[in-house]
C-alpha cells in the first residue's frame, strides 16, 4: 500500500550572518522563512536543506529551548540558529 509523503511547516530564524551562509534567496530577518519538511524530520534534516556549514558550531534552538541534531522537529516549530558568541 502507498501512503503520501505528509510534510509540515516550521520557521527558521537565522542569526550571526547565517542568512548569507544558507541557501534561502532574499531572506527576511524580521519574519524568517516557512519550510516544508517531511513529518517525522530531524533538526539535522534542516541543517542540510539550509546549507549550512557541517563542521562550524552552530547554537539550535526550537521554541526558544535548546536543541540538537538528531531532535525531532515538529508542525509550526520555530528554529533559531545563530553562531555561539564567547568573549570577556
Amino acid at each position: 500500500m502507498f501512503y503520501p509523503k505528509v510534510s509540515i511547516t516550521v520557521k527558521i530564524k537565522l542569526y550571526s550572518g547565517l542568512d548569507r551562509q544558507s541557501n534561502i534567496a532574499n531572506y527576511d530577518p524580521e519574519s524568517g522563512v516557512d519550510l516544508k519538511i517531511s513529518k517525522g524530520a530531524k533538526l539535522k534534516k534542516v541543517l542540510h536543506i539550509l546549507g549550512l556549514p557541517k563542521h562550524e558550531p552552530l547554537a539550535c534552538f526550537i521554541n526558544g529551548k535548546k536543541a540538537v541534531a538528531n531532535q525531532k522537529v515538529n508542525d509550526q516549530d520555530v528554529i533559531f540558529f545563530m553562531k555561539p558568541v564567547s568573549g570577556g
